[in-house]
């Protein structure tokens, strides 16, 4: 039988004690240090939400017909740029105080469609898993009426939404 010492007691404890040791609820800042979010920006020549709808309530359809680009660990060491041929948008996350998880994002974005572009700029609250449409335009033409619309959200990666 081994002999137990003063050292293997001492060992055995330091490996033992991460395991026991309790996490409270996690905060916008250990997302933000572990970066398991990701920034997902939808854009769509089509509505985005329904008119007088809140900005949050993203149609279906806007989700099945827009294109996606998606950015991966997501900081707030700098500000961060991401760009399609269609859509440019430079922006920072930062924890928001309330409500607690959430998130602020700064943005500044553009996006050019056949019949000309659309851009929008602000500063918005986001929780993980929430849409927000950024911008949205509507206007008749002879044609027809046309929309285009820009939505976003954070992605808990560590979770499936």
């Amino acid at each position: 039988m081994p002999r137990m010492t003063l050292r293997n007691i001492s060992l055995l404890a330091l490996f033992t004690l991460p395991a026991l040791t309790l996490a409270g609820q996690p905060t916008a800042s250990d997302y933000l240090g572990s970066k398991p979010l990701l920034l997902e920006i939808r854009y769509c020549e089509c509505r985005a939400t329904t008119p007088n709808g809140a900005p949050g309530d993203v149609l279906p359809e806007f989700l099945d017909e827009s294109k996606v680009l998606r950015v991966g660990a997501v900081t707030t060491e700098h500000s961060n740029f991401v760009a399609s041929r269609a859509l440019s948008m430079g922006y920072e996350i930062s924890p928001a105080e309330k409500p607690p998880g959430s998130f602020q994002l700064t943005y500044a974005s553009e996006y050019t469609t056949r019949d000309g572009s659309l851009a929008g700029q602000g500063t918005l609250v986001l929780e993980a898993g929430q849409w927000v449409s950024l911008f949205e335009s509507h206007h008749q033409t002879k044609a027809g009426a046309k929309h285009a619309g820009v939505a976003i959200r954070l992605v808990d990666q560590s979770s499936s939404q």
